[in-house]
């Protein structure tokens, strides 16, 4: 196992100024030292990486080609001279990669080392550190470069003591790691435990495939999963780990582990020297995190000191009754979200029996796929909370927590022991509570625990509060406070409208303006569509996970509409038409049928399917809805789930108690869907109908 050491900024002072690129492709700077099989990697990489996206440089070929005469003259410069070549050699890579639009790996050295000599001679350079925007160190024993250097007659290399060797290693990999932190570069040394070949074409891959919006969407796709359950979800528990769920800090923990594994022991965690870094708590600083993770343990290794950590920590015993609690209702689910070391935690909630229930988010390693970050835990809530009929609870410790705690609807502060939690929350929390008027309670666990601020800017409470607990588990309204969206069902469940919600407002208003017709009526009427799709009708007929390929070449999770390959999407013509095509668009597995009459729905169409949606423009007497619904009922296959009807408006009248259309949708079960309900009576006809103005044939009516 490798240990990230506290960097010593021996040679950084030697690292002169020099142009500064804007790093907009990807160049992996591959060090090591001489013998330690640089050019060996990169022939191996060749033959695995896409060269059609990937460019490969010698370091010293590149010198080479742009100094006449070769490396012999080159060697006959300058210090300063040697220096504006190496610039001039790098400088080449960043425009070779921006012209042709392509990522690079260079082999090159950080720095020459003599023995006897009090410290190495680094020739790296402003330029390189300004336009790497990777480092991958090739971490080889000392006495294995050696004995390489020995074999390899063909090259004329000074004599080293493998001592050396192993001290001009260290000295590179400290100076590089601090380098890297103080230049936004991602390092990672492929450690000794480690076959160099896989794990840099593993780092390889991944560097070119992380990128935010991809994270953003992974962490996303996670959080659905978490949600998914027998019963809709109505209130969610989002929770963090370290020194929230256990007064423990599992990260702290495992370097401990990791350090008492090694001949010389460190006083810092690494961590800490990470977070306390110029990158900071930033989104580059948890990607370096989990880069040092993989550096200091192979999968197995990785597995026992988490089990190890694991074992070590006990859940506070309030928040086993919570999650009990949360467990026992269909409608609650609990996530855990952490930017600290998923399987840790869910080894933890494992062993307290929360393994199939309860969720765990967060890093670690590669193959979490996801890196969790502050603002990402900020942006899950905001997120869950902007859903229609979805109360977020957030639990929390740090400064680190407050974006997620302000964005969910309850937060609770969890005031751990005086001695070791966070001593700056005191000072966020009043700047939060006096700036930006933040609300919230906190819990003190252990109760023991000594009150954060006082009982009248941060009030008490227990998770055994009767009145916390039954705010905890109440059902709520799909329309939750004047905070969430106003979208609302009405009329018992059997109609589904978006009437008063801040969307619906926008979109109605270009239908309902009479200088628009033709194709830019037909594609309002078509984002009408989609938006009814992905906001309601995925609401009543539900979604269904999935397995997709991810980009890194295994298996994730997505979603769809719930059977959408067995839905059937029937367009009533011509009004329906646009609408239906943006559902359509939403739900790319269903079936598309026009209908200019009921009969045009054939039993064929309805045959192994589950769901129908038939789409119209305008509801007004319901009279065509009926006969169309008179006509699938006869023709009900006994395998058909749900029967929609989809409209951009509908007049309240239609669907008033005892009117013949709200009499079939309640007695078969039938939803529907509406932007808008309506108590204008007003038909159109001729120059008016929304049919004539949406296909520019109002001077044929």
């Amino acid at each position: 196992m490798a240990r990230c050491q506290p960097f010593t900024p021996i040679a950084a002072t030697e690292i002169g100024p020099g142009p500064v690129p804007s790093k907009q492709s990807m160049v992996i700077g591959l060090y090591g030292l001489p013998g330690s099989g640089k050019s060996t990697l990169i022939e191996g990489l060749k033959l695995h990486l896409d060269q059609e996206n990937f460019l490969f440089y010698e370091g010293s070929e590149l010198i080479s080609s742009i100094v006449t005469g070769g490396l012999a003259a080159f060697d006959k410069l300058d210090e300063e001279e040697k220096r504006r070549v190496r610039e001039r050699a790098i400088g080449g890579v960043a425009q070779e990669c921006s012209s042709r639009n392509r990522s690079a790996l260079v082999a090159g050295h950080y720095m020459f080392w003599t023995e006897g000599e009090s410290q190495g001679h680094v020739v790296a350079t402003a330029s390189d550190l300004s336009v790497y925007t990777h480092i991958i160190y090739l971490e080889v024993p000392a006495p294995a470069i050696l004995q390489r250097r020995l074999d390899d007659i063909g090259r004329c290399r000074e004599a080293a003591s493998a001592a050396h060797l192993h001290r001009w290693q260290r000295a590179e990999i400290d100076q590089l790691r601090g380098l890297c932190r103080h230049h936004s570069i991602f390092f990672s040394a492929v450690p000794q435990h480690s076959s160099p070949l896989p794990f840099t074409l593993r780092l390889v891959r991944h560097f070119a495939q992380t990128n935010a919006s991809c994270n953003n969407a992974l962490v996303e796709s996670k959080v659905e999963a978490a949600l998914v359950g027998e019963e809709r979800a109505e209130t969610v528990l989002v929770v963090d780990a370290d020194k929230t769920l256990a007064s423990e800090d599992a990260g702290a923990m495992f370097w401990k582990a990791v350090d008492s594994s090694l001949p010389n022991k460190s006083d810092v965690c690494p961590l800490k020297s990470l977070f306390g870094s110029p990158l900071g708590y930033s989104e580059a600083a948890f990607i370096q995190a989990t880069l040092m993770y993989e550096e200091a343990a192979d999968d197995v290794s990785f597995e026992a000191l988490c089990d190890k950590v694991s074992s070590s920590i006990t859940i506070h015993p309030e928040f086993i009754r919570l999650f009990q609690l949360a467990c026992g209702h269909g409608h609650m689910r609990v996530v855990v979200l952490t930017c600290g070391i998923r399987r840790v935690w869910q080894m933890v909630l494992e062993k307290a029996g929360f393994g199939n229930s309860i969720k765990v988010i967060g890093s670690g390693r590669i193959a979490d796929e996801v890196v969790i970050t502050p603002q990402a835990k900020a942006q899950v809530v905001r997120s869950l909370r902007k859903r229609s009929g979805l109360y977020v609870w957030a639990f929390g410790d740090s400064p680190l927590d407050l974006p997620m705690l302000e964005g969910a609807h309850r937060a609770i502060i969890v005031s751990g022991d005086a001695q070791t939690r966070s001593r700056s929350m005191e000072d966020a929390l009043r700047e939060a509570i006096e700036s930006r008027g933040f609300h919230c309670h906190q819990v003190l666990l252990p109760p023991h625990a000594a009150p954060r601020l006082t009982a009248t800017r941060l009030p008490l409470l227990s998770f055994s509060d009767a009145e916390f607990v039954e705010e905890l588990v109440r059902r709520r309204e799909i329309e939750v406070a004047a905070t969430t969206s106003k979208i609302a069902s009405a009329c018992n469940g059997a109609v589904i409208h978006a009437t008063h919600s801040g969307a619906a407002k926008l979109l109605m208003s270009p239908t309902r303006d009479a200088s628009i017709s033709g194709a830019a009526l037909r594609q309002a009427h078509q984002e009408l569509g989609k938006f009814l799709a992905l906001q309601l009708l995925t609401e009543v007929i539900g979604v269904e996970a999935i397995e997709v390929p991810h980009v890194q070449g295994h298996q994730t999770t997505g979603f769809r509409l719930a059977h959408e390959a067995q839905t059937t999407i029937a367009a009533l013509m011509r009004g329906g038409e646009p609408m239906a095509l943006g559902i359509g668009e939403v739900f790319p597995k269903a079936m598309f049928l026009h209908t200019f009459r009921p009969e045009d729905i054939e039993s064929q169409h309805l045959r192994d399917q589950k769901n129908l949606i038939l789409v119209d423009s305008v509801v007004n007497s319901g009279k065509s809805i009926v006969e169309f619904l008179r006509h699938v009922t006869r023709l009900k296959q006994d395998g058909l789930v749900n029967v929609v009807v989809v409209a951009g408006v509908v007049q309240e009248e239609s669907v008033a108690e005892g009117h013949v259309l709200r009499t079939m949708l309640e007695q078969h079960g039938v939803k529907l869907v509406a932007l808008r309900l309506s108590s204008n009576k007003f038909t159109g006809t001729k120059g008016t109908d929304t049919g004539n103005r949406l296909f520019n044939t109002t001077h044929l009516a």
